[in-house]
């Protein structure tokens, strides 16, 4: 599922993000960098400090957070962000399928990448 708002803290794009760092999509320094900006804004939970300075195997992430957030979605659709790691330069450790389906994945879903560049502008790939 689409997440149309990415202006806005939610539950549903930390999900997305996390989702992000656990494909590989993002490092460590870039949910850092997407924590800090939304610091401060209304509805943004005080997590977001933490996680800035978050330094332990990223499995732990949720004991930081409290809970597991969730950004509903098809596997094709978190197939596609091991793609956009791929894209990036990135060999993902534990990629469920080969690169060339993980990029396919990709291109047969559009929208994956144009959500991952509304909440990561300043990724570039």
């Amino acid at each position: 599922m689409i997440t149309e708002r990415t202006d806005r803290y939610s539950d549903e794009l930390l999900g997305f993000v996390i989702t992000c760092l656990f494909c590989e999509a993002i490092d460590r320094l870039e949910l850092q960098s997407w924590c800090a900006g939304f610091l401060g804004e209304e509805g943004a939970p005080d997590f977001l400090y933490d996680l800035i300075e978050f330094d332990e195997p990223i499995f732990k992430i949720y004991k930081v957070i409290g809970y597991v957030p969730n950004w509903s979605r098809s596997k094709n659709e978190e197939y596609a962000l091991y793609g956009i790691a791929l894209l990036r330069g990135t060999v993902p450790y534990d990629m469920p399928l080969s690169a060339t389906e993980m990029l396919d994945e990709l291109a047969r879903l559009p929208a994956i990448q144009h959500m991952f560049r509304k909440v990561f502008p300043s990724v570039v790939f």
